[in-house]
């Protein structure tokens, strides 16, 4: 019986799908939702740096408009918040505090020019690394990641306890494939923040794909106990205790998941994956069974489902889901490897043959090596039988 591909498809490594931007006023809040590993939302309280004090009684118009931006801002009222900081600047030309945070209710309309030209003129009237990191936040989402990572070490330069600096430049060295420098990041944005969620479930991410799965069941823990409703976290979680090998305990996570979120289909996924390693076919099926139930267009759950059928010797069920996954997914050579096997199954060798030169033309490996020891020597037999 052929080894068989299984997808787990996790639910965003750590770098959470793109999250929602969140941007928060000057210095101590100064920051976005984003991308990738968790790539966290964090909500901060208005500090006392944050209201301006004036020094001047000449100053005393423009920091009073100042202040009322900054209250606006806080409540969500971006266009209000941006009307009273053009006035602020407009009494005080060189006020570098108010184009930071007019540059971040910028970037909450979606103005991501405008707001990096707002952090650059606050960067030339005073260097501070909260415009720095704002600036790096837009580069990002330009797709400028070159740029990105400058300006959060420039961030990092000025001010080397800036978690979020750390940590999004963590972000960008996981996605670089970096994972040893990633978690150096994670590492300083823990220690300069001992409850940051996000960056302990990142570092699990770095470490599970350096293989140290001991080490990222251990920080995924931890995330799942700073933050005990968030499901991907315990999916996480769950899919460093399955690579370790330890079955029981991540099936309980996965669980904890499904508990939090029972349409969560990725959270079934996985369980049912789990079930699979375990040799308990039955119910990864019934996994599966759910999984799309709650997404019918899930590719990876049909695959998954016909391998587990394929153990069962119940290859029409599996040539069926087989079907399905091929249909979902056109470009996946392991679907087409997969559905290959079921065809030889089912003594259908020519379409098995179809598949496995699909599958290889599309880059998978087992296919190639189908194709060179059953196909061709299945052709070489024909050629002779008519001879």
């Amino acid at each position: 019986m052929k080894k068989l591909n299984l997808f787990e498809n996790i639910d965003g490594l750590g770098l959470c799908r793109l999250l929602s931007s969140k941007t928060a006023v000057f210095a101590v809040l100064l920051f976005f939702g984003f991308f990738g590993v968790s790539w966290s939302q964090i909500d901060v309280p208005v500090s006392e740096a944050t209201i301006v004090k004036a020094n001047t009684i000449d100053e005393q118009v423009a920091e009073k408009t100042y202040n009322a931006g900054v209250e606006l801002f806080q409540k969500g009222n971006y266009s209000a918040a941006i009307a009273k900081f053009d006035a602020a600047i407009k009494e005080k030309g060189n006020y570098e505090k108010a184009y930071t945070n007019r540059a971040s209710a910028k970037k909450e309309l979606g103005n991501i020019d405008g707001a990096m030209e707002d952090f650059n003129k606050a960067i030339y009237i005073s260097p501070s690394a909260a415009a720095y990191f704002g600036r790096g936040q837009c580069y990002y989402q330009k797709k400028n990641k070159e740029a990105a990572m400058k300006d959060y070490s420039s961030a990092l330069s000025l001010d080397d306890t800036y978690e979020q600096a750390f940590y999004y430049r963590g972000g960008l060295y996981f996605e670089k494939g970096d994972y040893s420098n990633a978690i150096l990041d994670y590492d300083k944005a823990i220690k300069n923040k001992s409850d940051y969620a996000y960056a302990y479930n990142d570092r699990g991410s770095a470490n599970r794909q350096l293989g140290k799965y001991v080490e990222s069941a251990k920080d995924y823990q931890e995330a799942c106990r700073l933050m005990p409703s968030t499901v991907f976290f315990f999916n996480n979680y769950g899919s460093a205790l399955r690579k370790g090998q330890e079955y029981e305990l991540a099936i309980k996570a996965y669980t904890q998941a499904i508990k939090l979120d029972p349409r969560n289909y990725l959270s079934y996924n996985l369980r049912g994956l789990t079930y699979y390693e375990m040799a308990q076919y039955e119910r990864a099926i019934l996994d599966f069974d759910t999984c799309v139930q709650l997404n019918s267009q899930y590719g990876f759950a049909y695959m998954n489902r016909s391998d587990a059928y394929y153990k069962l010797f119940n290859y029409s069920s599996a040539l069926e889901d087989g079907n399905k996954a091929v249909e979902l997914m056109p470009k996946d050579g392991n679907a087409y490897a997969n559905r290959g096997n079921f065809r030889e199954m089912m003594r259908d060798a020519k379409g098995a043959c179809q598949d496995w030169n699909k599958a290889a033309e599309l880059g998978n490996a087992a296919a190639k090596k189908y194709v060179k020891t059953q196909c061709i020597q299945s052709k070489n037999d024909n050629d002779h039988d008519q001879q």
